[in-house]
This record gives structure tokens, sequence and C-alpha cells, in this order.
């Protein structure tokens, strides 16, 4: 497992090293020639419809939601230090919540971030460490681009300030310093939003657009490579291998832990998983939106079932759309991510239709290198 482990780290270490190159010198590919099968749908050699709607319609919606979301909960972090009272702390949680859940989708998207703008390791390391996060309240030696500070950091420390103290409103009233980190928390994950959303609307949309074909560094490849190492790491593992004992489809089994869970404070306030499994249907749906292209209007445009169908292989792209019902049924059907390892199960299977079928079809080259796919 130890030189699968070693292999997989290196293979990700230069995709990732691709991805900087392109990001930080902006090549781009030659134009694609446009063809007289534009009218009727995507090509096999021309992306630009194709991306450009990934990127207008899926990415960027995605990010100025997450944006919207997170100055709404900053404005009811503002709300709340004023006035601590259960009617504040009550929609401090539900702004909270709705951020969380936009955060799903727009970390799926997360592909050119710098260190600085990297979602996951600034706003969703989870379990996160009580020790480390009180001590740095303690300290007010928080700083919220550190490793160090990576499991006080971010949605779980929110979670635990929001849900885990017996008495929230007396937590915070006990000591001023509690509330200055979240107000810092909050404005620095506010900050962290607008910088995405910035970039994207920047000269990485028109390179996004402009970085055609399939060939490893496209955006193609840049896209469904990045967003399946998310889904394999993020959704299949942290989500559900974790907690249940999983961890890698071909790997042993790990000691269970339910406390692992996403959204493990509120879900112990709460007495259920409701909004654990919330959040996962909506990581889940982003890559979903990303693979039929669904535009911000709600509306199917160009996606990857369009380039199956465009290579006469509808029956892939129903295999894959089924396969995410099948995932969003076994979801409905559960109280909890804990139990067997259905759920696990059914994500992988979306893993090995991508890199079994999707991938080569498409002649996108698996980067991860990861022998999971079959």
């Amino acid at each position: 497992m130890s030189n699968r482990i070693h292999i997989n780290i290196n293979n990700r270490i230069l995709f990732q090293t691709l991805i900087a190159l392109f990001s930080i010198t902006i090549l781009f590919t030659a134009c694609q020639n446009k063809s007289s099968e534009d009218d009727e749908g995507p090509t096999e050699t021309d992306y630009t419809d194709h991306l450009t709607n990934q990127v207008n319609e899926v990415v960027i919606p995605t990010m100025e939601t997450y944006q919207s979301r997170l100055t709404n909960l900053g404005t009811a972090v503002d709300a709340f230090t004023a006035t601590k009272g259960e009617s504040t702390l009550a929609n401090l949680r539900s702004a909270y919540q709705a951020a969380y859940l936009a955060y799903q989708a727009a970390a799926v998207h997360n592909y050119f971030a710098t260190v600085n703008q990297s979602l996951v390791g600034t706003s969703n390391l989870f379990p996160i460490e009580v020790s480390v996060l009180e001590d740095l309240i303690e300290t007010e030696s928080y700083n919220f681009s550190t490793t160090a500070q990576e499991r006080a950091n971010g949605f779980p420390a929110l979670d635990y300030m929001l849900y885990g103290p017996a008495d929230v409103l007396s937590y915070f009233n006990g000591d001023a310093k509690r509330l200055a980190f979240l107000e810092a928390l909050v404005s620095d994950m506010q900050e962290r939003a607008d910088r995405l959303l910035s970039s994207w609307n920047g000269s990485l949309q028109s390179n996004f657009i402009n970085n055609g074909g399939t060939q490893l560094g496209s955006s193609i490849s840049v896209q469904l490579n990045e967003s399946l190492i998310y889904y394999e790491d993020h959704i299949r593992e942290n989500k559900v291998g974790i907690p249940i004992g999983r961890l890698g489809p071909n790997d042993s089994p790990i000691p269970a832990n339910a406390t692992k869970i996403e959204g493990y404070y509120q879900s112990l306030f709460e007495g259920n998983e409701t909004f654990t499994l919330a959040l996962l249907k909506a990581a889940i749906e982003e890559m979903e939106d990303l693979y039929l292209g669904n535009t911000s209007k709600g509306t199917n445009d160009q996606g990857y079932d369009d380039l199956l169908i465009a290579r006469e292989q509808s029956s892939i792209n129903e295999d894959i759309k089924a396969q995410f019902s099948a995932i969003y049924n076994l979801i409905a059907s559960r109280n909890s991510i804990s139990g067997d390892e259905s759920l696990y199960d059914e994500i992988q299977a979306l893993v090995t239709l991508y890199k079994s079928d999707l991938f080569p079809v498409l002649n996108v080259q698996d980067a991860d290198g990861a022998n999971d796919g079959d």
C-alpha cells in the first residue's frame, strides 16, 4: 500500500505542477478550427462551446453564490456581535448552513487555486482539534493560512463554535476572544471567496476557454482530473470512507469513527445527520452539474454528456447519469453516514465509470494514476 501511495503522490505532484505552469505562464493552445458541425452540437476537436458553458454557466455562478452566501454570513456575524441573543444566533446558524452548502460546489472547482486560495485546507478539513482551536483563541495567535491551523479552521471551526458548547450564548459571552476569533475567521473566508471569484472573472476565464484539446494540461483534462481527485479524496474518503472505516477502494479497512463526519457538532445538537447528508449530496450534485453542463438558470447546456453523445457513446452517458441517480437514492434512504458500505461503493462506482469509460472515450489521461477505476 505504501508503494501505491508513493506513486499516487508523485503523479499528483506532477499534475499539480502542470496546472501551476498553466496558471502562471498562461499558455494557450492553438485555436481549434470550427466545422459545420458546430450548429449540431460539439465536435471531436472543437471544445469552445463546451468550455465557454463550463466557465460561464457552471464554474463562475458557483463562485458567485459562495461569495454571496459568505457575505450574508458576515452580516449575520455582525448582527450577532451587536446583540447576542437567541434570534441573532438562529440567523447566524442559518447563514452558516447556507454558506456551507454553497462551499460544496465551489470546492469542486478549486482547480487553479494558489496555496492561499485553496479552499479545503483553509475551509473544510474535518474533524477539528478542539484543543488547538481553543489555544489559538486564547493566545490570539491565529493565522488562517498556515498548515498549523488546518484542523481549527473554516466551516468545521464554525460547526464547533455554533453547536458544540452546551450553551452557545454563554460560550461567547464568557470570553470576548471567542467572538473576535469568529469575526476574524469569517472575514478571512470572505476575502478568499472574493479572490477566487475575481480570479475566475479575470484572465482565468479566457485562458480556460482558449486552452482547448484533451491533452494533459488542457482545460478539459484539468477540470476532469482535478474534480475527480477532489471527488475521490474529499467526497468518497473524507465524507464517507473515513467515518465508516474505508480508505481507498482497494485498501485494507481502517477503524471506523463516526465522530469524523462533516458537521459533527450540529449532528450531535440536532440528534441526526440530516445536514451531514445534505452536504454530501450538494457536493455530488455539483459533480453532476459539471458533467451535464447544467447552467445557473437550471437548463442543460454543453457538458461532458454531449461530448459522449457526439462520439456515439450514449450508453456510457446513460450509465453515468444512472449512477448519479443511484447515489442520490441511497443518500435519501439513509439516516446517517455510518452503517454498511453501500454508500461508499455507489460513490466509488462513479469513479470506475469515469476512469474506465469517460476518460478513454475523450482521450483524457488519468493524471491520478491510481488503479481504482477497474
